[in-house]
């Protein structure tokens, strides 16, 4: 009965909530690796959510109704145990072993809009980036990520490492928060990458998300992430698998769970390639790599600047530039590195005797 209260409240408050459209490819996020009501209740916010770690231990984490997760406390402690709780991810950690370049590039003062390019999947690079960052900076990164997460069986798993649900409210409510928020522009549709995508930002020509930070002068940190879309080899991208005879019944599920034209989601973004590396579905054990953009600060933009839109074209082109030229960047350090195949790699852990953590 609780549950289904909150739910009626979350929907009067999104029917209340801002007109401005952030659809799933401005605020889409995969992850980190989620449910969030806006709106902090009086009755009941210390009510807690059950879920499983993948060591099969009950977890128990706060409704995210409360005050204590908006400021991604409870987010921050439980991402720092991430790789404890989830031994899949510490053993991918040991074999990918990420490098992280532009550190030193992310700016103190918040809030913080990271802005990057999706992978294939969108589950094999953003834990461990969310992770090192909580780790090393101590940066609690909020994804946002669309409804149709949650009717999924990672629902709470998701809201357990800070991410939340796309709506217009719940993004003011954490940059107001001075939160450090994720986005990725490409949103599900660079996730279903087809072939001959890897590595490509495939973003809808909107600028809903720096116009965002303009409007509350939040800083951008662009970023990018190489290794994932070169680990696998796509057998079927979306487009085969809806020309298949199962097309007309994935339509439907799809239709059944939410995407369609009424939601914007067009199904053959939804549907994820069949791709091969280890296994399908499973990349083959390649170097992770990311790089930290220069900052791009909004704070003197003015309120006419918001609405003028060769001013907001030029800032998403600077941002986009800035993802792409990351990547350029990547590419050319992986030609450089001793260890970017596996088994260096795995010599090197090895004679470090580190455990992945």
């Amino acid at each position: 009965q609780q549950q289904q209260q909150q739910q009626q409240q979350q929907q009067h408050q999104d029917q209340q909530s801002p007109q401005q459209s952030f659809g799933e490819g401005e605020m889409g996020m995969e992850m980190q690796p989620q449910v969030f009501v806006p709106a902090p209740s009086k009755k009941n916010t210390n009510a807690v959510v059950g879920t499983m770690s993948a060591s099969g231990r009950k977890i128990k984490s706060r409704n995210l109704n409360s005050e204590e997760s908006l400021t991604g406390d409870v987010a921050g402690a439980a991402i720092e145990r991430m790789l404890e709780e989830m031994p899949i991810y510490r053993l991918w950690n040991w074999l990918c072993r990420p490098e992280f370049f532009g550190l030193d590039n992310i700016p103190d003062e918040k809030p913080l809009i990271f802005v990057g390019n999706h992978t294939m999947y969108g589950i094999y690079d953003m834990p461990l980036m969310i992770y090192e960052l909580r780790k090393r900076k101590g940066i609690t990164l909020r994804g946002l990520a669309h409804p149709l997460h949650y009717a999924s069986a990672f629902g709470d798993l998701l809201a357990r490492y800070g991410a939340v649900k796309a709506t217009p409210r719940n993004c003011f409510k954490l940059i107001e928060a001075g939160e450090s928020v994720l986005l990725y522009p490409g949103g599900a549709r660079e996730v279903a990458k087809r072939r001959g995508e890897a590595n490509k930002l495939i973003w809808k020509e909107e600028t809903d998300f720096v116009r965002l930070a303009m409007r509350h002068g939040a800083t951008i940190v662009p970023f990018a992430a190489l290794g994932v879309d070169d680990a696998f080899s796509i057998a079927l991208d979306s487009n085969d698998i809806l020309a298949s005879p199962l097309g007309d019944s994935l339509r439907q599920m799809l239709a059944d769970a939410g995407a369609g034209p009424e939601t914007g989601i067009d199904p053959a973004e939804a549907i994820p390639p069949l791709a091969m590396g280890m296994l399908p579905f499973i990349p083959s054990a390649t170097r992770l790599y990311f790089n930290f953009g220069e900052p791009i600060r909004t704070d003197h933009y003015t309120k006419e600047e918001l609405d003028d839109k060769e001013v907001c074209s030029a800032l998403y082109k600077e941002v986009k530039l800035g993802v792409e030229d990351g990547i350029e960047f990547l590419r050319v350090k992986r030609k450089q590195d001793p260890i970017a195949g596996l088994i260096p790699r795995a010599v090197l852990n090895l004679a470090e005797l580190w455990d992945g953590n």
